[in-house]
């Protein structure tokens, strides 16, 4: 895998975006101070790829300081096949909003790879890359520091730190486990004895006995129930006799009230009648009221009618004498109209003649006074320019006198501009050097709890399994009694049941009499049940505190890794404090000086040199302000003179025009009498159109009367005629009425009478046809009752003797169905104990033998010669794998060889004579250590191709003939075509490699800066 850009956003100290661009990159140093976010880089690379970090922080974790949105994204390469995965949280008030992508390069586009969500890329990434997250951040990030100490450290602490680096720390848990677990089985196992001995299991002969009773009763339920269902039969047929003897009275009683009605129906049936023969007739009677009322309309038509005629020849009379008076006034007003259209005529040429002018006029007026306006501009331009002038004059004055009074920085400015950003990390180095003395205190503090919770948390378990042990002991006696008791109880029994001379069946011996057997005291059985609760409890506390001593155990564990992590957490930061304390001093050239002092006297000459500055800029500006002043000054003087001028003439233009416009006035007058040319067009207009209108409106009165006037004569002549027909019709129709009512024997005055709604004539016949059916099904009701008592008599008493039956039977068949409910779930409950009693021996035994494996488990792994030896082994592969990589780096000069616990160098350079570890020089020793830590990363790959390294070199500080070794051995990686990267704390490493990613730390967030690269 080689990494070819890294992309970070609100990830720690990268609050903004930062990119890293690999792939021109081979060899590299990654350096800047503490805190500035180097070892964040291999983070942000392994949480694009995993999404997760080394530390174990969660995203949410390592998002920065106020940011919302935390994304890390990386493209790389396997196998010449280009990749890129991203991965970003998006934080709101309570939730987060995760993305995650990754895609394939084919083509040259980017194509997804399955579905995009975290667990499935997570795997996609796995399998591409041939390894897990461990296995990435073992081979790929070597822990260069732990390399330093594994190869001069004792046997037993190389050990250790072969365990960690390889993953052999598991032999150690798997023992813990399998001890763990071996407790638990062994607990189990005693519950399992305390279930079995709390159940309560009975002989087989009882259930056998059960079984029969059963069965019998089994056989006789369906009796009972037969019995129950004949005597409830006779019940009900009982029931219903005495229902239909009580039904037949009724009915007959119904008979006799429903002949009380018929006189009433009677009637009902003769107003029937009468309605019907009013609706056969209420055609002919609609058809006389239609002849009625058409007649009273045409009697009332033809009076209408004469009346309208008279009022319309009323009307055309008027009209004929308006038609007169307005051809009177026609022919007087139109010679009028004539002479005023000729005057109008002439006063339209000079109305013209006067807007032309007027407009001129207007154009000229509206010059002079932009004149005016732009001449007295030019008059305020020139007093303002003379205020500018003054005004750049004195402050051209007050520049100089400020410029005299301040003077630049020099040489000392320059010496505190460069300690400041040292003094600035210095600080803040002293104050995380502070906070990592309160967190060693506070590491302490919990280490010391940890400690008594520890104790105390062993001194509890102690108690509970002694307490535990107590409770078992106490019901094993108890057990062992009770087992005495129920024998002796059952020697009792069966003594009781011999009789002088009967063969015992247990001994086979002849019994004697009562007197000379030995006395058998009859003894109670000890309840064990609170004796069981208390062991059962005891069991629960042991496991309680053996959880908490696990608990405690792990913690102070932590507490202690804590502890030492802050101790060496503040040594490195007073290590960095000590250096940047010596790079100040020496920018300085002053061996003693005060933060804040420092700090005060580079604020004081930093704001009096900005003055200086500031000053001589001003005065610059304010010389060429007064020179551009002066130059517009004399510009606008120039052009004052032009525009009263131009102001002069367009006046003497107006007074032309203005006398020009008061002639064409004046005889404009003369012709319209002071009005205006529009208002007499206008009024003429006017007059034209109301003689015109009044002539079309008196002619269209005229027309319309005349025309009213024959309409009203043929209207007359017309209900003269509707009148006529009318009358005929009425008499006709009266006449046929009269026979209608005559022949039916009815009056006019009996037919409205009879009338009735056809809604009220259905509420008679309804009435009618219920009272006939009503009558039809009592009979038919009657008729049938008769039929089925068929003579038949019965009573009260004998119901209650039929209901005392029933209830006999059904008590006898409820109580044989209780008893079989009971003898069933008793059978069924004795199965399942019998059932639970051999699962629970069943369960017992694999318990127990299972706990044997996980103790024999336990037990071979407590044994140190089995990780000893696969320790030894690995490390024998190690040391030659590494051997060869060390002559690789070496041009062959070195071997690594490891005889008798200890660690050797043998320099061919030399004539191969072996040389201790502890005797290499830091070149000899940082190219020692880096070929175990490669030949670990190549082990652990598992074949997997490494395009790429970073390193931590573990230096603090450098010589020069340290670094001159630490390059040439870095600089033979170059040529393995892989990319190496190397995290160091000093500079000058990577001015030496030639490619430095410079990690800069600034109040808005760490920035990163590439330099050396050759492009």
């Amino acid at each position: 895998m080689r990494p070819l850009e890294l992309t970070l956003e609100g990830f720690t100290s990268f609050r903004n975006t930062a990119k890293i661009d690999f792939s021109k990159l081979e060899l590299f140093a990654i350096t800047g101070p503490t805190g500035a976010g180097k070892s964040s880089l291999l983070d942000g690379m392994t949480l694009a790829l995993y999404g997760e970090v080394a530390r174990g922080t969660k995203p949410k974790e390592l998002l920065s300081q106020g940011a919302t949105k935390l994304q890390v994204s990386l493209r790389f390469q396997v196998d010449k096949t280009e990749y890129q995965v991203s991965r970003i949280w998006v934080y709101r008030a309570k939730s987060s909003q995760p993305t995650f992508t990754l895609h394939k390069q084919q083509n040259g586009e980017w194509e997804p790879l399955g579905e995009q969500k975290e667990k499935e890329i997570t795997a996609k990434i796995e399998e591409i890359l041939g390894m897990n997250f461990d296995t990435f951040t073992k081979v790929i990030l070597l822990p260069q520091g732990d390399f330093d100490k594994f190869l001069k450290g004792k046997d037993s602490e190389r050990r250790e730190i072969l365990k960690k680096l390889a993953g052999y720390t598991i032999f150690g848990e798997m023992r813990e486990k399998a001890e763990r677990q071996a407790n638990i089985l062994k607990a189990e196992c005693m519950a399992i004895e305390s279930r079995f001995a709390g159940l309560e299991v009975p002989a087989t002969d009882e259930l056998d006995e059960k079984r029969h009773q059963h069965q019998i009763l089994k056989q006789q339920i369906p009796n009972l129930d037969a019995a129950f269902e004949q005597a409830r039969t006779a019940l009900e047929a009982e029931k219903k006799l005495f229902e239909q003897i009580k039904r037949l009275a009724i009915l007959k009683q119904e008979i006799l009230l429903l002949n009380q009605q018929i006189p009433e129906i009677e009637k009902l049936k003769q107003r029937l009648e009468q309605a019907q023969i009013a609706d056969r007739l209420q055609g002919k009677w609609e058809l006389v009221q239609e002849a009625r009322k058409q007649h009273d309309k045409a009697r009332k038509a033809a009076e209408d009618a004469s009346k309208n005629f008279n009022e319309a020849q009323q009307a055309l009379l008027i009209q004929q004498e308006n038609l007169k008076e307005v051809e009177a006034y026609q022919a007087e007003i139109e010679p009028q109209l004539k002479e005023r259209e000729q005057a109008l005529n002439a006063a339209k040429i000079y109305e013209e003649q006067r807007c032309q002018v007027a407009n001129e006029l207007k154009r000229l007026e509206r010059i002079v006074t932009e004149k005016k306006e732009a001449l007295a501009q030019k008059e305020q331009d020139v007093k303002k320019a003379d205020a500018i002038l003054k005004k750049a004059s004195d402050a051209q004055a007050e520049v100089n006198q400020e410029l005299s009074q301040y003077s630049p920085g020099g040489i000392r400015l320059e010496k505190l501009n460069q300690a400041a950003p040292l003094l600035i990390q210095w600080e803040g180095i002293e104050r995380e050097a502070g906070s990592d003395r309160t967190n060693l205190e506070t590491a302490i503090q919990q280490l010391q709890a940890a400690e008594q919770d520890f104790q105390g948390a062993v001194l509890s378990l102690e108690q509970a399994e002694e307490a535990l042990r107590q409770a078992s002991l106490a019901l094993s006696k108890a057990e062992a009694q009770n087992a005495r008791i129920e024998q002796q109880n059952l020697a009792i029994v069966l003594r009781r049941s011999l009789k002088p001379g009967d063969t015992c069946s247990v001994c086979g011996g002849i019994c004697p009499e009562v007197h000379l057997l030995p006395p058998l005291p009859e003894s109670s059985l000890v309840d064990i049940k609170p004796l069981q609760k208390r062991k059962n409890k005891a069991e629960e506390n042991r496991k309680k505190f053996q959880t908490e001593k696990d608990k405690a155990e792990a913690t102070l564990e932590t507490r202690t890794q804590e502890e030492a992590k802050c101790r060496q957490a503040l040594a490195e930061r007073e290590r960095h404090l000590l250096e940047l304390q010596q790079k100040i001093s020496t920018v300085l050239q002053e061996d003693t000086w005060e933060a804040k002092a420092l700090k005060q006297e580079h604020q004081t000459l930093q704001e009096r040199d900005k003055k200086h500055n500031e000053a001589l800029s001003k005065h610059k500006e304010a010389a060429a302000e007064l020179e551009n002043i002066e130059l517009a000054i004399k510009s606008a003087q120039e052009s004052l003179e032009e525009k009263r001028s131009q102001h002069q003439e367009a006046t003497q233009n107006v007074d032309i025009k203005n006398s020009e416009l008061q002639k064409i006035i004046a005889k404009l007058n003369k012709l319209t009498g002071g009005k205006p040319y529009n208002t007499l067009s206008q009024e003429i207009e006017r007059d034209k159109q109301d003689l015109t209108n009044r002539i079309n409106e008196v002619n269209k009165s005229h027309q319309a009367a005349r025309d009213k006037s024959v309409q009203t004569k043929e209207a007359l002549a017309k209900a003269g005629k509707d009148l006529e027909n009318a009358s005929e019709f009425h008499k006709q129709r009266n006449t046929d009425w009269l026979a209608n009512l005559q022949e039916v024997k009815f009056t006019e005055e009996l037919f409205l009478k009879a009338k009735a709604l056809p809604k009220e004539q259905a509420k008679w016949q309804k009435q009618i046809n219920d009272h006939r059916d009503r009558e039809v099904d009592l009979k038919s009701r009657v008729t049938q009752e008769i039929d089925e008592i068929r003579g038949r008599t019965t009573d009260q008493q004998t119901i209650t003797e039929r209901q005392e039956a029933v209830r006999t039977t059904d008590e006898r068949r409820k109580q044989a169905q209780e008893e079989f409910n009971n003898l069933s779930v008793w059978i069924v409950q004795a199965v399942d104990k019998h059932k639970q009693a051999k699962e629970l021996q069943e369960e017992l035994s694999t318990k127990k033998k299972d706990e044997e494996t996980y103790r024999t488990l336990s037990k071979d792994l407590q044994i140190d010669k089995f990780q000893a030896y696969i320790l030894e082994h690995f490390e024998q592969e190690l040391v030659a794998q590494a051997t060869i990589l060390l002559r690789d780096l070496t041009d062959s000069r070195y071997a690594l060889k490891y005889d008798k616990k200890q660690y050797w160098v043998e320099d061919y350079w030399s004539g191969g004579e072996p040389r201790r570890v502890e005797t290499l020089s830091g070149g000899e020793t940082f190219a020692t250590s880096l070929s175990l830590a490669l030949a670990l990363s190549e082990k652990l790959s598992k074949g997997a191709k490494l395009g790429s390294l970073f390193i931590d070199e573990g230096f603090g500080t450098l010589d020069a003939e340290t670094l001159e070794s630490v390059a040439q051995v870095l600089e033979s990686l170059r040529e393995q075509e892989r990319l190496v990267g190397v995290i160091s704390h000093v500079p000058v490493l990577g001015e030496r490699l030639g490619t430095e990613i410079k990690v800069e730390k600034y109040p808005e967030g760490s920035k990163i800066k590439v330099e050396g690269l050759v492009s």
